[in-house]
Formats: C-alpha cells, sequence, structure tokens
C-alpha cells in the first residue's frame, strides 16, 4: 500500500478502532444490500427464489469469512482479537478452575523462583549498594602480588598516588571494615562501621538526612578528626530517632566522636553481607585498626577501595592506566611495591566481601531454578496438550466457519499469555516474601545481611522470561491445529487415527523432556551432596569439633597494654582451669573468619629473591597454646611460652609451605628471617 492509499484510508481505520460496532454494523448491512441485490439479479435470469439465493452465496462467498477481511483491510483486527480472544480465554479458564488452579500454581512457582534468584544476583552482586546511583560504573580496586592468585588490599599511599594520577576515573574513595563497642545507657553491644575516607558520601551520591558528610580534610592526621557518621538504623533505634543528634557525642572503641551526620534510609555502606553502623574518617584508622602509622606507610595495606569511572569509559581503558601507575610505583618504591600491581574487577567480583564468595553459589542456584522453570513449562503444556484434545471439536468447528489456522494459534498463545500472566503476578508476589530468604538458606548466611533487589531489572526479566513461558505454552498445543483433519472432525464416525499418532509423539515428546530434565537434577543434587559431604569430611589443618570462639574488645573497654596483658594472662588460666576445657588460647586473626592476617615483607638468610620479586608472607598474632587447642600438630620445634615475650629474643613459626618454599624442605629450626 503506497502512502496515497494510506491516507485515503486513514478516515476508515480510525473510525474502526473509535466506533467499532457502529461500522461493524454499517459493514454488515452493505454486504446484505450486495447480496439481495446479487439474488434479485438471478431471480431476473430466470432462477427459484431458492436457486437465486444459494447461487449468490456461492458467487459472494461465506460472509463470516468476508466479514474478516473486511476488519483485516481496515486494520481494526489485530486489537479487536486481541480483546476478543482475552474473553474468551479467560471464559474458558472459568470453565475448567482445577486446571487453571495447576497450571498457574506450576508457573508460579517455577517464574517466581527464577525471580527470586534475579533478585538476590541483583542485590547481593549486580546492584548491591542502595541509594546509590549508577553503580555499573563503580570498580573495586586490589592489589596483585607476582605468583599469587589471591589479590591483596592497598595501603593509604598508595591510593592517593592512584586518585590523583587516575585521569579516567570520575573519583576513587576508601572503605575499610571495622568494629566498636556501643556503650547507650546500660546496654553495650559490638557493633560493626567502616573506615572511609573524607569524600567517601559525596563519591556515592549518598547525602545525609541530618548534618553533614566529611570534610576533605577530615581524613588527614592520625587521631586528629573523632568525627562520625552514624547509620539511619541506627539513629533510630539506638537514639531514638533524636532530632538534635547532630552535634552530641557517643564513644566508639572508647575514644568520644562528635556525631556529625545521619545517612539516609537504606543505605546501609559498601560492603556485601554487612550492615554498616556508623562510618570515621581515614584520619581514625589507628584508632579502630591499630598497627601504627597507617596514613604514611606504604607497606600497611589496610584499605578497600573502590573507583568510579567517567561515562563512556570501559573497564580495560582504565585497567590499563592503572597498571601503568602500578609501575611507575614499583620502580619509585622499589622496597615496598617490588612485584605489586593494581587491579579492578566489577562489584560482582570484588575480593574483599562476600560477593565474590557468593558468586558460585548464586551461579549454581540460577541453574537449578532454569531447568525448575523448563519443568514447570513442560507441565503446563502437557496439560494445555491433554486440554487441546478435548477441543479438538470446537477448533474443527471454527475452521469450518471460517476461522484460518493462524487465528486458533492466537487464540492458543492468548491463553498461554493469561496463564503467564497469572503465574508471573503470583511469582512477583513469591520472589517478594523471599527477597531475605538467602541468609537463611546459606549456614552462613545467618550473619549475614543478604537482600534481594526486586527492581526494574529483575521485574523486566521476569517478564521477558514469561513471555517465553507463553510463546512455549502457546506453541506447543498450537502445532495440533496443523494435524486436524477438518472433515474428520466433523464426521461422528470419525476414528482419528492420524491424531491419535500426533498427539503420542508429542505428549511422549514432552514426557521425555520432563525425565531428561528431572533426571540431570537428581544427578546434580546427588553430586552437590558429595561435594557438601568432602566438604564436612576434609580436614582444615585444624580441629573444626569442640573449639569454640569469643571476642573481647580491651582496647574498647579502655584497657592499656599492661592491663590488657594481665587480663589476657588471667582470663586463659582461668579458663584453662574451668572442668571441661581442655586448654585455651588468644589469635589476633580466627581460622575461616573474614579479617585478613596481616602481611609483611621479609628477608630469609640463604634466600635470594629474583630481581622483580618482593618475598611477603601473612603472619597471625597467637598466645602460647594456640596450635594445641587449634589442633595444629608441630612437625619439629616448639610452641610459644609466656616467656617469649618483648624482653626475650624474637621467634617465629613457620607453616610446611614457608618451609618447602625458603628452605627447599630443609628443616628451618634455628634459622633467621
Amino acid at each position: 500500500m503506497d502512502i496515497e492509499q494510506w491516507l485515503y484510508s486513514l478516515p476508515l481505520r480510525l473510525r474502526g478502532f473509535f466506533i467499532p460496532n457502529q461500522v461493524d454494523r454499517e459493514m454488515k448491512e452493505e454486504l446484505r444490500e450486495h447480496l439481495e441485490q446479487q439474488i434479485n439479479e438471478n431471480m431476473a435470469k430466470g432462477m427459484a427464489p431458492e436457486e437465486a439465493r444459494r447461487s449468490a452465496v456461492l458467487a459472494i462467498g461465506g460472509m463470516a469469512q468476508i466479514e474478516q477481511q473486511c476488519r483485516e483491510a481496515r486494520g481494526r483486527s489485530v486489537l479487536h482479537d486481541f480483546i476478543q480472544d482475552l474473553h474468551y480465554g479467560c471464559r474458558q479458564l472459568r470453565r475448567s478452575p482445577g486446571f487453571s488452579a495447576l497450571a498457574v500454581l506450576c508457573l508460579t512457582l517455577g517464574i517466581g523462583a527464577n525471580a527470586a534468584v534475579f533478585s538476590w544476583l541483583e542485590g547481593v552482586l549486580f546492584r548491591p549498594y542502595p541509594a546509590v546511583a549508577h553503580q555499573e560504573r563503580l570498580f573495586a580496586v586490589a592489589g596483585t602480588v607476582q605468583g599469587e592468585s589471591r589479590p591483596d588490599l592497598l595501603s593509604w599511599p598508595d591510593f592517593v598516588d592512584l586518585r590523583s594520577g587516575c585521569t579516567l576515573c570520575e573519583d576513587a574513595f576508601v572503605t575499610s571494615i571495622t568494629g566498636s563497642t556501643l556503650n547507650i545507657g546500660d546496654h553495650a553491644e559490638v557493633t560493626t562501621g567502616s573506615v572511609v575516607s573524607a569524600n567517601y558520601f559525596d563519591a556515592l551520591g549518598v547525602h545525609p538526612i541530618l548534618g553533614r558528610a566529611f570534610k576533605p580534610d577530615e581524613d588527614v592526621g592520625n587521631g586528629s578528626h573523632p568525627v562520625v557518621v552514624i547509620s539511619y538504623q541506627m539513629w533510630r533505634d539506638r537514639f531514638n530517632g533524636d532530632p538534635q543528634i547532630i552535634g552530641k557525642t557517643q564513644r566508639f572503641n572508647n575514644v568520644r566522636h562528635t556525631i556529625i551526620g545521619v545517612a539516609p534510609e537504606g543505605f546501609y555502606g559498601t560492603f556485601v553481607g554487612r550492615v554498616m553502623q556508623f562510618w570515621v574518617p581515614a584520619s581514625m584508622a589507628e584508632i579502630f585498626r591499630g598497627g601504627g602509622r597507617k596514613l604514611e606507610d606504604r607497606s600497611a595495606r589496610w584499605i578497600e577501595s573502590y573507583v568510579r569511572l567517567k561515562p563512556g569509559v570501559s573497564r580495560a581503558q582504565a585497567q590499563q592506566q592503572i597498571s601503568a601507575m602500578a609501575a611507575r610505583l614499583q620502580t619509585t618504591y622499589p622496597a615496598t611495591n617490588r612485584g605489586r600491581g593494581i587491579a579492578i574487577w566489577p562489584l560482582w567480583q570484588t575480593p574483599f566481601n562476600h560477593a565474590r564468595t557468593m558468586g558460585p553459589t548464586l551461579e549454581v542456584m540460577a541453574v537449578v531454578v532454569a531447568f525448575v522453570l523448563l519443568i514447570a513449562c513442560a507441565n503446563v503444556s502437557n496439560l494445555l496438550l491433554v486440554r487441546s484434545f478435548v477441543r479438538r471439536h470446537e477448533m474443527s468447528v471454527r475452521l469450518a466457519i471460517g476461522a484460518t489456522r493462524g487465528r486458533l494459534l492466537r487464540q492458543l498463545l492468548t491463553e498461554g499469555l493469561i496463564l503467564s500472566a497469572l503465574g508471573t503476578a503470583g511469582g512477583f508476589f513469591m520472589a517478594y516474601g523471599c527477597r531475605h530468604l538467602l541468609g537463611v538458606l546459606l549456614p552462613e548466611g545467618r550473619e549475614m545481611y543478604l537482600p534481594g533487589r526486586i527492581d526494574g531489572h529483575v521485574m523486566a526479566l521476569s517478564a521477558g522470561l514469561s513471555l517465553v513461558v507463553m510463546l512455549i505454552m502457546g506453541l506447543v498445543p498450537g502445532l495440533q491445529t496443523r494435524h486436524l483433519d477438518l472433515a474428520g472432525q466433523l464426521k461422528a464416525e470419525s476414528g482419528g487415527t492420524v491424531v491419535v499418532r500426533s498427539r503420542g509423539r508429542i505428549r511422549s515428546g514432552l514426557v521425555i523432556f520432563q525425565v531428561c530434565l528431572s533426571f540431570i537434577l537428581l544427578v546434580g543434587a546427588a553430586l552437590l551432596l558429595e561435594s557438601l559431604q568432602k566438604i564436612r569430611t576434609t580436614s582444615p589443618g585444624f580441629s573444626t569439633t569442640s573449639v569454640d570462639m569469643t571476642g573481647v574488645s580491651l582496647v574498647a573497654a579502655g584497657y592499656d597494654v599492661p592491663r590488657a596483658r594481665k587480663f589476657q594472662d588471667e582470663l586463659i588460666d582461668r579458663l584453662s582451669a574451668l572442668p571441661g576445657i581442655q586448654s585455651a588460647a588468644f589469635a589476633a586473626v580466627t581460622p575461616l573468619g573474614y579479617f585478613d592476617f596481616s602481611s609483611t615483607p621479609i628477608a630469609v638468610d640463604g634466600y635470594q629473591p629474583s630481581a622483580d620479586e618482593q618475598p611477603e608472607v601473612q603472619y597471625n598474632q597467637v598466645s602460647p597454646g594456640y596450635l594445641a587447642t587449634m589442633g595444629i600438630p608441630l612437625l619439629s620445634g616448639r610452641e610459644f611460652t609466656r616467656g617469649d615475650d618483648e624482653n626475650a629474643a624474637l621467634v617465629a613459626i613457620v607453616n610446611r609451605t614457608m618451609m618447602m618454599r625458603y628452605w627447599r624442605g630443609q628443616d628451618p629450626i634455628g634459622r633467621r628471617l
């Protein structure tokens, strides 16, 4: 149709769209007049009235077909047919409430499980920080060590050089998880917080609802800016939503901090798996993390950092520039940066929080629920297929009175759309109720905050999934319309041999498909259980039974070094004397905990590193009896004693890996590092 014809027919199309009933009446009246005119012409030729009508009908054609062609010609057919199909599909589903309820339930479970996993992927991996905009341009930054696959943290001086030299980065900021004992009235509890750079809130685009964020100079100087921004949850629960909270003081780690701001509701920080309750500037790092000279020492690697790339900048471009900067740092500071690089990771691979560890688990869940959805689709398609055999006579009659096979297929697709829409709606309610279920499903999740996030991305993905489900459910029974034997179906005595064979092939195919998917799920479940059993029974190198752990924050309680040492010794003695306790010990870092071991560059007598290698090891600070308490055997040598204090010779215990690398498997007892 050219433009002139389209413009000529436009008024008729508009009338058909806005006043369809009137146009239909006019069309039928016009067709009736044509038929009467043809009958009169036939009678004028000498035909009898009945013969004249029959000849006129044969000459003009089926009235129902002509009416449908006229509707299609004026462009009203698609919308009108869709509305008709919706009404008809709803009536058909109401006539079979048992079938409809079972089909919707299957789809609700399948689509709901997928939507729930989508929400976990969105809320834990891809957009884990509520209230933070443009998270697609946010990347985690961590150090790399030559010869090591494990990412490392950055030092504050390295971060400062990175922030000032990265021209492709819109901003860069620091965060480091910490904790503090919080005392309010007669109540005390341990709360989680972050040591951050002064630009933290500005870089994230998060603005306090009360007070202000940190000023640029508040991350300079050790312990010189005891100010804090508290979370909305802490402000509401611990300070009763006090509107005059700004300017008041509260002790964190036994240091009185001035509250300068309250973060907005829904902002939980930038550590996946934990809810931050307070934020302090980097100048207070020494108070919360200890170790000395956190802001000046280039070898003190303690910060978790992020960069926000400028619009249009790719990760590869930023990585190239950052790698060049890391190479310059190696040349400028060989004593601390030799063999070290800097890499950036997308949020779902963030190396220093729970995102990276949760990734494989969520991938397995996504595969499992995809199979569950396919099985649900196969179940519903089987139900629709059986139902389509019952409706074969109906379909045959509709074909006989002028409906096309495409028209019947659209009707079946519309019925599938109704079922998938109801299943999607139920699935959304199911996903919304399950959005916080991840922490319950995972053993370690009970101590973590792992919320799902149902946003536009999840809804769009689930809606697309429902359309695929609709096509699957509509096309399977729709294929049967190709095999309709119109003449045979209209004959009461028809045996329908071809129909039986076709029905058997399709139903057998669906059953085989379901059995295959179920078999794959069962095999996967068996392999997963076997892996979990191996993890449970494999020794990690220390005892996992009959060992209990607790924590004591002496610094936060106001203990100085002499009092803390005395407290530790007395506590160990009293615990060891209790019935049922075999031994007790202290450690700075516990196995399988979040906090990383400290690291330090080393030099080993007799070991000559290569030109680009900087030997470095991780270490733990432990008390006497630690190895015995943890069930870690000694291959040679002895454990620490209380005589190994600051007045005695410096001693260390190394593991077998270090012995093989630096002493080539020889006994290192008496050697020096």
